[in-house]
């Protein structure tokens, strides 16, 4: 039996059911964390208002762009829906409303930023990512321990499973997630701004 072979009935074995999806590394390659960003917000209702918070605030845009490289437009909320989509949507909604607020200074709006970018962890935590790599072997994704094409295209993984967690995350396990995504998508100064003046949102 080849190699290709002998991967190729791995991945058979892992047979989709109702909470598995599979994603290929190679549409994923076809587009960058960057324009999956732009096009994650394109139609949204503060779309005008998103592209002129990066345009004043670049590390806003980078911690999305961060993110992006992590879960990628693919991965779902509950309902379906990209939680990229989801997650950039909520961060812009909160930093709008702190703006209508009167809260202007810059630790507030950075800080209800990045609360709502990373608000939806469980979402995270709901999914496991595994797939066969270059030599046969079943690889795990650990949550935030680096980008996710990048990891597959590293080990060879052609397809990502993404299965559902039964049973559900802890609430340990969401907060531990959330906490890798901080300090994964924001710099030292930002994640100061976020626990100082939007720890509870």
């Amino acid at each position: 039996m080849s190699l290709q072979t002998a991967r190729v009935r791995s991945a058979e074995h892992l047979q989709p059911g109702s909470g598995t999806e599979h994603w290929m590394r190679r549409e994923l390659e076809r587009s960058d964390p960057e324009q999956w960003v732009f096009d994650a917000i394109a139609g949204l209702p503060h779309e005008d208002f998103a592209l002129a918070c990066w345009s004043q605030q670049p590390n806003l845009r980078k911690a999305a762009v961060k993110l992006a490289s992590y879960i990628t437009p693919r991965w779902p909320t509950e309902d379906g829906s990209s939680l990229l989509a989801h997650s950039i949507g909520e961060a812009v909604k909160r930093a709008k409303a702190a703006v209508d607020n009167g809260e202007v200074f810059t630790g507030r709006f950075v800080g209800v930023y990045l609360y709502g970018l990373t608000l939806h962890a469980r979402d995270v935590a709901r999914l496991s990512i595994k797939g066969v790599d270059r030599f046969g072997v079943l690889e795990h994704w650990r949550p935030f321990s680096e980008p996710l094409q990048p990891w597959a295209s590293r080990l060879g993984v052609d397809t990502l499973i993404a299965e559902t967690v039964a049973p559900g995350p802890t609430e340990a396990t969401v907060e531990g997630i959330r906490s890798h995504m901080i300090v994964r998508v924001s710099d030292p100064i930002d994640t100061g701004y976020l626990l100082k003046h939007a720890a509870q949102g």
